[in-house]
């Protein structure tokens, strides 16, 4: 019985991926019959420049399999032959990830990919235009073999939303400004090693901030904070609108290096590190339930200590921290104050780097639910804590977004203007 129930999903499962081809087959000889112009014009150029109309790249897959796609050699959209590979069934429209750039397998291959074949669309092309980081490709390329096709579309049409928003174009310099702020242009996994280098000189401890649009905007009516996020040891950027702003300023953001993404990852290579944590901030009984959180996830995280925001007294909760051990301290003080706060003190602290924090330990201790995520896919997230908080994120939100966009048409003015 079990044997005919393996042999029937098998069946059902090889009808669905054959009905799911001829769909996307078929979508293809329609589009390539709207582009039908595009395609004459184009084939017309290549007979004048004494060109076949065609050439054949290989790529490669994330897999290191050799993935052949047509492209035209002159003319307009010259990617758009990519269809014919779709309609001939040789590639499909969303599938295993294409890494084009090389004709040659590398000698390591990342993962095998779950996905049928190699596709002109992926969710890690999605992850790629936000800047959105997440710790495992592979889960996230099996929930999507797991997609329909109008579940296909709906990602396609994320991406297509993704790059035309947040679309690249810019240089790529490890250390950038932005509203005349120093920000380290990086991946996550770097962002991560910096937190946890232990430099045996080091005498003071280091200090790291999330630039987001709330910290532009207050910089820009507060001198001290200003002053103090360019004096800072490491800033990083975070958020939707930020990639819009670099954008504007000629910069190719690398990763979305926001501390909720980070907390995940910190911890695993933590625990690999042997370094130990002591949680500050938010309101009473909060930091210390996303620390039991947090050590429930990550076997052998070592949380030294936990402390609400609400204290008089720096000299003793410094006393606290210090005593504690704790190598790297996570400040949830909201903004200004955690900037501020750790600029001020940061010569006193014993640990190795401090990161202001803001709200994370409100989404780890679940006090917040985390937004879902297709909206972090298409940068949405602050929509979903206006939700969560409408009163007190209105002014951060409605009000402060609307700021900061005009502070970017400035930026782009004064930019045209050098």
């Amino acid at each position: 019985m079990a044997a005919q129930t393996k042999k029937y999903t098998t069946a059902s499962t090889g009808k669905t991926s054959a009905t799911r081809t001829a769909i996307r087959s078929t979508f293809a000889l329609v589009l390539m019959v709207a582009l039908l112009p595009l395609y004459l014009l184009n084939t017309l150029l290549a007979v004048l420049f004494f060109k076949a109309p065609l050439k054949s790249e290989n790529w490669i897959d994330v897999g290191g399999d050799v993935v052949a796609l047509y492209r035209w050699q002159v003319g307009l959209f010259k990617s758009s032959a990519n269809l014919i590979n779709v309609a001939l069934g040789q590639v499909h429209f969303v599938g295993t990830p294409i890494i084009r750039g090389t004709t040659s397998i590398p000698n390591v291959k990342r993962f095998k990919s779950p996905c049928e074949k190699a596709g002109l669309y992926d969710c890690l092309q999605l992850h790629n235009a936000t800047g959105l980081v997440v710790s495992d490709e592979l889960t996230l390329l099996e929930a999507q073999t797991q997609q329909n096709c109008i579940q296909d579309a709906l990602m396609v049409m994320k991406l297509v939303m993704c790059k035309t928003l947040y679309k690249k174009g810019g240089s790529k310099q490890a250390e950038s400004h932005m509203f005349g702020i120093p920000f380290a242009n990086t991946k996550m996994h770097d962002a991560i090693d910096w937190v946890c280098q232990n430099e045996q000189s080091q005498t003071k401890c280091r200090v790291g901030y999330f630039l987001n649009v709330n910290s532009i905007n207050l910089a820009a009516n507060n001198i001290e904070l200003h002053s103090t996020l360019c004096g800072s040891d490491k800033n990083f950027v975070d958020g939707s609108g930020m990639r819009i702003a670099a954008q504007h300023s000629g910069i190719d953001l690398a990763d979305n290096i926001n501390g909720t993404d980070m907390l995940p990852l910190l911890c695993e290579q933590a625990v690999q590190t042997k370094q130990s944590f002591f949680l500050l901030g938010a309101k009473e009984g909060v930091a210390q339930k996303a620390g039991e959180s947090l050590q429930k996830q990550y076997v052998g995280l070592d949380i030294r200590g936990a402390h609400h925001g609400y204290f008089n007294s720096d000299d003793d909760i410094i006393e606290q921290i210090n005593q504690s051990g704790a190598t790297i301290l996570l400040v949830a003080l909201g903004s200004p104050r955690q900037e501020l706060w750790l600029a001020k003190n940061k010569h006193r602290l014993n640990c190795q780097c401090a990161l202001a924090v803001g709200g994370l330990f409100d989404f780890f201790s679940g006090a917040i639910p985390r937004a879902p995520l297709w909206m972090r896919e298409l940068g949405l997230e602050w929509v979903w804590r206006l939700m969560q908080e409408p009163k007190t994120k209105f002014n951060r939100y409605v009000i402060g977004n609307p700021v900061f966009l005009f502070r970017v048409f400035i930026l782009k003015q004064s930019i045209r203007g050098l």
